[in-house]
């Protein structure tokens, strides 16, 4: 019974989350204002430092607390981009179950040319609020000895899966794009507000949408 209680009691601090980012380091969270965009209402950088990141290979770890999300991960570049997210990393995915998901295969476009020790801010948006998406943010520095974290970090749930999303879906509900460069990238139009840019996403769900790495005694990568 004690057994049975505590196992409930960890599904009831899930359900309570919409979802939280455990790597890269969020830059800050507050349950009631993950609506808020950019970041959660985090705006500004750097406060719980730096997490180093590889341009290539990067890996996002998640704990989902709604039994069925869409997801789309977005990055901009600079020490302090403000709401400038127009480029899309991780095409829109639904996924499904609760607790630990782990995002594999996180690639840096070319289109950016984005060098070593250069700072960035990667933005993961969900659905999951009927008024439209929830977003947390994490601070990176991009490093080539950067190191992702251990399996116990970044895993998938018993029961959690993910697809790549339809065309015409965003977590956002309101996303659209242009595609440049890699089949993950896209830029908002020059110019465009932060209404705009909150709303930049692609149309194109290629190869990009990476990997899983799935719990058990053997970690396993699976493209999608």
């Amino acid at each position: 019974m004690k057994t049975t209680i505590t196992t409930l009691a960890a599904f009831a601090s899930i359900a309570s989350a919409h979802f939280t980012l455990e790597f890269p380091t969020v830059r800050g969270f507050d349950e009631d204002k993950l609506t808020q965009f950019p970041c959660g209402s985090f705006d500004t950088a750097g406060v719980k430092g730096r997490t180093p990141f590889p341009m290539t290979g990067g890996e996002i770890a998640l704990t989902m607390g709604h039994d069925q999300s869409q997801i789309e991960v977005l990055i901009a570049i600079g020490n302090d981009p403000g709401s400038a997210f127009n480029t899309v990393i991780k095409s829109p995915i639904s996924q499904t179950g609760l607790g630990a998901f782990c995002m594999t295969g996180i690639s840096i476009p070319s289109t950016l040319n984005v060098t070593e020790g250069q700072n960035a801010t990667i933005q993961v948006l969900t659905n999951g609020d009927p008024t439209g998406g929830l977003y947390n943010c994490a601070d990176i520095t991009f490093s080539s000895t950067a190191t992702m974290p251990s399996t116990s970090v970044c895993r998938n749930n018993t029961g959690v899966t993910a697809v790549a999303a339809s065309a015409d879906t965003h977590p956002n509900g309101t996303a659209t794009g242009t595609t440049t460069g890699d089949a993950s990238a896209t830029s908002a139009s020059s110019g465009a507000s932060a209404t705009a840019t909150k709303n930049a996403a692609v149309r194109n769900l290629g190869a990009e949408v990476g990997g899983l790495v799935l719990a058990g005694a053997a970690a396993l990568a699976i493209v999608l």
